[in-house]
């Protein structure tokens, strides 16, 4: 054999090599960026869940470039039975990972419904304790018979208990009331406005993460289809999902109406 034939030989089975060993630090990678950021699991957290969904959209195009890479890998040695029967099990297991791909739309999608219904349960339990507190110094003002029998009643409520000025003792118990309930209603809609539900650029922002992970999962989930490969089957996911689809579409009755 030719020296020049022998050193493209070898040329060639270093470059396998690489590829194969690049594919698999990548994946490798992939998978310490993906489970170190998952620790510890909060499965139930929704923060938790778009953390997950958001890390594994960000870090999959190292996992999609190591499965390429082992492909060239075995496209230049062939014959290289070690690196065959890696493909073939990385084929097996990329069907699992495109339907994790995909079981990432409806994560991220009930994550964000999670995440803006506790701002609005929040928001309506602060307005809901907003409203009580003011109704129950609003009946002590209403029902006080003496500037001393409101500072009592002030005294037994619960929580932050107002407190009359000494000034406003001596004032007729007709006029402190109206005071005292003019400034009420002025701190009820001072402490109104400060209780507000999720924060438009924070809904906006939740949208656009919706949008971007959904875009990726399927993006992400099509590649991985496009290689993966059941045990015993010559075509890949991908192709068969589009075989039967133009099954399907080939079946499917002619509508148009006859010429007579």
């Amino acid at each position: 054999m030719p020296v020049s034939e022998t050193t493209r030989e070898e040329s060639i089975t270093s470059l396998s090599r690489l590829l194969s060993w690049s594919s698999g630090a990548l994946l490798l990678i992939f998978l310490a960026f993906v489970l170190i950021d998952s620790l510890p699991p909060q499965l139930l957290n929704p923060a938790w869940q778009l953390r997950f969904t958001n890390r594994m959209t960000n870090t999959s195009i190292l996992a999609l470039l190591g499965f390429l890479l082992l492909h060239l890998a075995v496209f230049f040695e062939p014959a290289n039975g070690l690196l065959r029967a890696r493909l073939v099990a990385v084929r097996h297991w990329a069907i699992v990972v495109a339907f994790a791909f995909l079981l990432l739309v409806p994560l991220q999608g009930v994550a964000t419904w999670r995440i803006l219904s506790q701002a609005r349960g929040s928001q309506a339990l602060q307005r809901n304790a907003l409203d009580e507190r003011v109704t129950r110094v609003r009946e002590a003002i209403e029902a006080a018979t003496s500037p001393a029998d409101l500072q009592a009643r002030f005294s037994r409520l619960q929580g932050a208990r107002p407190q009359l000025p000494a000034a406003a003792l001596n004032l007729p118990l007709g006029e402190l009331k109206r005071n005292l309930l003019d400034e009420l209603q002025k701190s009820e809609t001072r402490a109104s406005s400060r209780i507000g539900g999720p924060a438009p650029a924070d809904v906006w922002s939740l949208g656009q993460g919706m949008v971007k992970v959904t875009v990726a999962s399927v993006g992400f989930a099509t590649a991985f289809a496009a290689g993966a490969r059941r045990p015993g089957h010559s075509l890949t996911i991908l192709e068969q999902l589009i075989r039967r689809l133009e099954i399907l579409r080939g079946r499917r009755p002619n509508r148009r109406r006859r010429s007579p």
